[in-house]
């Protein structure tokens, strides 16, 4: 099943599948028309899943298309003479660890996407980790000639967003940026994309904030924890148990998310928590025992009276 982390991933570029079209210009250099009417367009490869036996293997992660904007047409003094002008298509791949197998069957692929979309496409891998990339970056040297169609998006040049500015007006950047960077330690930029994923209003928020977090290891969590703001903290804590994703589904994660929220709303409402109620926070293990407290705790008069017997 596929991580929180991949998940997320794939997510940014379903929600804003101009972004990828974007970074191949932005990072990668290449020159595309003016686009527009990009779509998603995984759904065009599942027939040809009997052709690897009907597995259910020929499954990219993402494949997207763009279409020619009319209007960059208006003044092509050529347009007329041309065939129907090409947009673009691109198969977008996460990937967690090395697979062998995927350097041939990510050809078979970016073969039927091209060939039922009739558009230029591309290959982008997205790696998890450096081994991974490394790996990566080696296929397009196993072909004969280099195949230029591939190309790989990690650490090395994704750009680092740390600007809030930028991250309000592009804010799925900005958690792309955090998802690749913040994997790695980086906290700066990690701040700044959680604070975009917290200012959607809607299901995004949570969906956004959860995969976010499951790149952190406990170390960085904690410590990235410390440079948000109190009220960030309790956002980020609530997205994750609303996901049911936190700390990747273990219980024992579960449990202490819910008791740090309820330690959260205390501090955020200025309550002390007598050393007897922080151990009966503690020691509670039942999940909705403790969501009951958390409701209680937005409107009680006092700690005390939040956790008294129910």
């Amino acid at each position: 099943m596929p991580s929180s982390h991949h998940q997320g991933l794939i997510w940014i570029f379903r929600d804003q599948p101009r972004l990828a079209f974007d970074l191949l210009e932005s990072v990668f250099g290449l020159e595309l028309p003016q686009l527009t009417a990009f779509a998603e367009r995984r759904g065009e490869l599942d027939r040809f899943a009997p052709c690897l036996g009907d597995t259910g293997e020929l499954r990219p992660d993402l494949a997207l298309s763009a279409e020619v904007d009319p209007r960059a047409l208006e003044h092509d003094e050529l347009a007329h003479s041309r065939a129907a002008p090409e947009g673009a298509a691109l198969l977008i791949e996460v990937q967690g660890r090395v697979d062998r197998q995927k350097r041939f069957r990510i050809w078979v692929y970016w073969a039927l996407l091209a060939e039922r979309l009739e558009r230029a496409t591309n290959v982008l891998i997205i790696p998890l980790n450096d081994t991974v990339a490394r790996w990566a970056r080696k296929l397009n040297e196993l072909e004969r000639p280099p195949r230029e169609t591939l190309l790989v998006l990690d650490r090395q040049n994704m750009p680092r967003v740390v600007s809030d500015t930028l991250a309000r007006e592009r804010p799925h950047f900005a958690m792309l940026s955090a998802m690749i960077h913040g994997a790695h330690g980086d906290s700066e930029v990690f701040v700044v994309g959680m604070r975009a994923a917290l200012a959607f209003a809607d299901e995004r928020r949570w969906r956004y904030a959860s995969s976010l977090v499951s790149v952190l290891s406990e170390t960085e969590r904690a410590r990235i924890l410390g440079e948000l703001t109190m009220r960030e903290r309790y956002e980020l804590t609530e997205a994750e148990l609303r996901s049911g994703a936190y700390h990747n589904g273990i219980a024992k994660g579960k449990l202490e998310g819910k008791r740090e929220v309820l330690r959260t709303i205390f501090e955020l409402r200025g309550f002390p928590v007598a050393e007897t109620l922080s151990d009966r926070i503690q020691a509670c293990t039942d999940t909705g025992r403790l969501e009951r407290w958390i409701a209680r705790a937005k409107t009680a008069p006092d700690a005390a009276t939040a956790l008294a017997s129910l």
